[in-house]
């Protein structure tokens, strides 16, 4: 049964290749800062994306790391469709949606789908679960009220919720409960990527893992590919494949997940790491980051982490750093700390 029409089963992807299902090569996204009530003054320019690059490989987890305002939502609303890029290219099976008109990226949005932060804020209160998850299918006119009815029971069932609960409203059900039927109402199109931006961080710790087992679960069974945003570093290694940490609109270092957790090179990405909780006192790590993150309307010159490295030189704040790959798949954004 082609895509066009609701599948009775949700069958497994098999074969997924090892390919870049994504591309994002230099995208920037900046913002005008104006001055005045009337006549508005272009006063500069917030870069909160400014030069990033990375792939996601089909089937994998591309976790996006960083502290809040570095950068991650915006790239994932450029992947979205919803922040037109700056510039850069972004590539999705080889073709650059930066370049979609209005028709092609309705049809493209079949391709790739998001679950929100909040719960109780991206379900519309007034809907009912069979609405909000048979929508999408409504507005690209999939099957008919019978078949999205059962299509909205089948993958009720698939993340784990009871299928007669289709004439409920968001407010019966818990925060956990919230999530999974977002996260139904994402895969109600069949994507072949879905955008997790904070998916658990709104939960309870208790349901954090049971909705991360869940999105795991999930991508085995379908074959997704997910770029997960978070700030939790714990949250991410539990899913992810290959990692990208961001700072000040950049990424920083981009590493397999284990080589990341195991031989972190970046001091911003081994201060990330040292804020992980441990049950074992002797296992903290002494790396303390002082300071906080600078304005992306005036960011240090050089390279940004500067003003808050504990590691700096005096060429650091000078001369912006380059990518440099330390290991095959490793990459590195600090040169100078590598030549001491």
């Amino acid at each position: 049964m082609h895509a066009g029409c609701l599948p009775k089963k949700i069958m497994k992807t098999k074969n997924m290749k090892n390919s870049a299902i994504i591309s994002v090569s230099n995208l920037k996204k900046y913002f005008s800062v104006t001055k005045g009530a009337f006549l508005k003054k272009n006063i500069g320019q917030v870069k909160a994306v400014d030069g990033v690059s990375f792939n996601i490989n089909r089937g994998e987890t591309f976790g996006l790391v960083g502290e809040s305002g570095c950068g991650k939502s915006t790239l994932a609303n450029m992947l979205l469709g919803l922040l037109e890029p700056t510039h850069g290219r972004i590539c999705f099976e080889g073709e650059d949606i930066t370049r979609f008109d209005k028709k092609a990226w309705f049809h493209f949005r079949r391709n790739i789908q998001a679950v929100f932060q909040d719960p109780f804020r991206s379900l519309n209160p007034r809907k009912k679960v069979k609405q909000i998850i048979g929508e999408p299918l409504i507005v690209h006119k999939v099957g008919s009220k019978k078949m999205i009815r059962e299509r909205v029971a089948e993958l009720l069932d698939l993340v784990g919720l009871d299928p007669n609960s289709l004439e409920s409203y968001p407010h019966e059900f818990s925060g956990g409960q919230r999530q999974r039927i977002a996260i139904a109402r994402a895969l109600s199109l069949e994507p072949k990527v879905i955008i997790l931006d904070e998916p658990v961080s709104a939960l309870d710790v208790s349901i954090q893992a049971q909705i991360l087992n869940l999105l795991i679960d999930l991508q085995k069974k379908l074959g997704l590919t997910y770029l997960i945003i978070s700030h939790d570093m714990a949250v991410v290694e539990h899913i992810s494949t290959n990692i990208g940490v961001m700072y000040l609109g950049n990424l920083v270092e981009l590493a397999p997940c284990e080589t990341l957790y195991r031989d972190a090179r970046h001091p911003y990405t081994r201060a990330l790491l040292a804020s992980i909780p441990v049950a074992d006192p002797e296992d903290i790590k002494s790396v303390h980051l002082e300071g906080e993150v600078p304005s992306p309307l005036n960011p240090p010159v050089g390279c940004a982490f500067h003003p808050r490295c504990d590691v700096c030189q005096q060429e650091c704040s000078v001369q912006p750093p380059r990518m440099v790959e330390v290991n095959p798949g490793h990459l590195v954004c600090c040169e100078n700390f590598f030549k001491r």
